[in-house]
């Protein structure tokens, strides 16, 4: 069989002396292994638990998204990862990424022949997601300037990061739009070619040794595309290991790439160069028509295979052990499709009987198998539970291979290796050097500047809500006149006037909800790969907002007591809505961090806002509450701000008169009097004192500052909470 490859004359003289068939060869040297060098991974197997239907009961099913992947990455080349829909191509990236939670994968990863774990991946690779996370209101300089003072060492000057960011703008040709905003949807900016580029040249600005990459050309243009792979190669040539997904790529963009890793339901269908590829197919019986692309014709062929009775072996074993199909698996008859109501299921014997004439290998037996493709809906056929396959992948260890130059590591991260363990035992406590490459303060001051710079290039995010309370704050000034005097009627006034002021505020800030949401992946994009801590995201977002918190506070607070003549202090008038905007934003963030939808989240805000309003003791005092409701009048964040600010106004020995009817029907219900009576002269004409507003209203605790400790007391809680969520949930990891 001519393979049009040369072949070694190691290959050569085995074959004539063990009269080897020449598939074997052709296999062999298509799929050349260089132990010890670039990235390799053996037996790489990942299993998912899914449902499936029996008898009306639901059981569980393992189900392999991954089986049996062995082989290997070169530093200095792209590997692309090819395969239809379903194929498992982000699966089995995620999996040489380190980011599938283990127990469920199975196999080894190593890097120039050292195994190596989790955590040491994180730290010399980068994974550059599908969609572009990038803030929208900063410019491609200023975007790369954070990422270099975030993931850069602080021993590196601050004019050395410079040159290191322009460097890299120039590498990836980005020099006419530096200054330029990245923009979105709403914000004329970059292209999307351009923004492409920026999303890799953030995860490269420390120099990884290993580069992944899923679907960096998707939605863009073929010019677009061409350019971002090619500055990949170019990635690539500086001596990193760069693995990607590509979904059927150009003519030029092949001419790019190094090595292909085709792959179909989870299996290794060709891994070699794309220019043996047709070839490969020519030794298979399966020669590219004139005119066609062999990529292209691949997938035809797969497609073929996959829909007909033989299934996806012929093709699995041409690539693992160069066995050729005989003439009836060379023309396989398309699978009549089952009834509509039967589960769709593709059942692929391990070794066929017609691959076991004259090649069955002593002491191998053949197992049938379930495989589904990773978004696969559909119920799973009612038949055992399959189990781990076992077979022989890559070349006879008797075969020696020439070796390759690596290139210079001086240039990445060299910590010491540890074991990679996929298969769900203890990770060795190796010291490897420290997790993060900043201190903790200087990442709280690093995120503060961005945040800070995000925050004035977009005021609408704090600009509407000062608008809104400012004019809201002059209309209660024109709804409530004469608050100053001291008649019944103006304590109804008053109370109305605070519970509304409160509510005011929890409600003007559930324009925060989509903040976070739009920032979350970004957050995730950053954090996968150790660019910074929760903590220091959490910590730098208070340490912005609380001055824009203050300003609105007080400027709500000053407007009234101005106009209103409230009797009551301004300080502490401002102090209790600047504590009530610290508490709600970051219950807030917090409902934000854990709904998928901002719709959702302004659903949950607001729900949980009017129950807070309902128990604060304005319209259903403590008593009055059901005794199995009542612990919601505790955890009611507007009873504290409320209380708080009737304190302010109504403690002491503040006199008011006139006809007790005026104060019904009202919030204050069957009047209370307080002790003060019994202590103020007897002859003293004052019907009603403020003490005896906070009485009728069931206010126990009369100390405004215990209040705000309370509500601020609470603020943290929802931090606290907001961090935990970050930190242990909001991760890009598959179960």
């Amino acid at each position: 069989m001519a393979t049009g490859l040369p072949r070694s004359d190691t290959a050569r003289s085995l074959e004539n002396l063990l009269g080897m068939d020449k598939s074997v060869v052709h296999a062999t040297e298509s799929h050349k292994v260089f132990h010890g060098q670039g990235l390799e991974f053996k037996k790489l197997s990942y299993s998912v638990i899914k449902k499936q239907k029996k008898d009306n009961e639901w059981i569980k099913k393992q189900a392999y998204l991954l089986h049996d992947m062995t082989g290997q990455a070169m530093r200095g080349e792209i590997m692309a990862i090819m395969g239809p829909s379903g194929a498992g191509k982000s699966t089995f990236l995620d999996a040489l990424a380190g980011r599938i939670a283990r127990g469920s994968l199975q196999g080894s990863v190593s890097v120039d022949g050292r195994p190596v774990s989790t955590s040491y991946m994180k730290k010399v690779s980068s994974y550059v997601m599908q969609d572009d996370q990038l803030f929208p209101m900063l410019t491609v300089f200023e975007t790369f300037m954070f990422a270099a003072e975030v993931r850069l060492s602080p021993s590196i000057s601050k004019a050395e990061k410079k040159i290191r960011v322009y460097e890299l703008i120039e590498q990836l040709g980005l020099q006419s739009t530096t200054h330029t905003f990245i923009g979105d949807e709403g914000r004329r900016g970059v292209s999307g070619g351009e923004r492409r580029r920026v999303s890799i040249g953030v995860d490269i600005i420390h120099k990884p040794s290993l580069l992944f990459l899923d679907e960096p050309t998707s939605g863009l243009d073929s010019t677009s595309a061409y350019s971002v792979v090619e500055k990949v190669k170019d990635i690539a040539r500086g001596g990193s290991i760069v693995l990607m997904t590509i979904h059927q790529p150009s003519y030029r963009i092949q001419m790019l790439l190094d090595r292909i890793t085709v792959l179909a339901r989870g299996r290794l269908v060709y891994m070699g160069s794309p220019t043996a590829l047709p070839a490969h197919l020519s030794g298979f019986g399966r020669p590219v028509p004139d005119g066609e692309n062999s990529m292209e014709y691949l997938l035809d062929v797969i497609k073929e295979y996959d829909e007909s009775t033989i299934g996806l072996d012929p093709l699995i074993f041409y690539q693992s052990e160069g066995i050729k199909p005989d003439q009836v698996e060379a023309t396989p008859i398309r699978r009549v499709k089952t009834p509509s109501h039967t589960p769709h299921r593709n059942t692929i014997p391990l070794r066929s009987q017609a691959f076991s004439r004259g090649n069955q290998t002593p002491g191998r037996h053949s197992v049938q198998l379930e495989y589904f493709e990773d978004d696969d809906e559909e119920d799973f056929d009612n038949s055992l539970e399959p189990e781990m396959p076992t077979s022989h992948h890559g070349i006879p260890s008797h075969i020696s291979t020439p070796s390759v130059v690596n290139p210079s590591p001086d240039a990445f991260f060299a910590p010491s290796y540890e074991e990679f363990q996929l298969d769900g035992f203890d990770e060795p406590v190796v010291d490897h050097g420290p997790e993060y490459a900043n201190p903790w303060l200087r990442e709280v001051a690093v995120l503060s500047w961005r945040t800070a710079l995000n925050v004035i290039r977009t005021p609408e995010l704090f600009l509407s809500r000062e608008i809104v309370l400012t004019v809201m704050a002059l209309v209660l000034s024109t709804l409530f006149k004469k608050l100053s005097e001291s008649d019944f009627k103006t304590i109804n006034k008053l109370l109305n006037f605070y519970i509304f002021s409160v509510c005011l505020v929890f409600f003007s800030s559930n324009d925060a909800v989509p903040t976070f949401i739009q920032e979350r992946f970004i957050f995730i994009r950053e954090t996968s790969h150790n660019a910074y801590r929760a903590s220091s995201y959490v910590i730098s977002s208070l340490i912005v907002y609380l001055p824009f918190f203050a300003v609105q506070g007080f400027t709500f607070a000053i407007i009234t007591k101005l106009i209103l003549h409230l009797k009551s202090n301004l300080f502490n008038f401002g102090m209790i809505l600047f504590a009530s905007l610290i508490t709600t934003n970051a219950y807030v963030m917090l409902v934000s961090a854990l709904v998928p939808s901002y719709i959702t989240g302004y659903a949950v805000v607001i729900a949980t806002t009017a129950l807070f309003f309902l128990t604060c003791g304005f319209f259903l005092k403590r008593t009055q509450i059901p005794l199995v409701w009542r612990w919601l009048h505790y955890i009611s964040a507007i009873k504290y701000p409320f209380e708080a600010m009737l304190t302010n106004e109504f403690k002491g020995t503040k006199c008011y008169n006139g006809n007790y009817g005026d104060l019904s029907p009202g919030p204050l219900g069957n009047v209370t009097f307080s002790e003060l009576h019994n202590t103020v002269d007897p002859s003293h004409s004052c019907l009603l004192f403020g003490e005896d507003v906070l009485s009728s209203m069931d206010i126990q605790m009369e100390s405004i500052w215990y209040d705000i400790a309370i509500l601020l007391a609470w603020g943290v809680l929802y931090r606290l909470l907001f961090y935990v969520v970050l930190r242990f949930y909001s991760k890009n990891e598959r179960k």
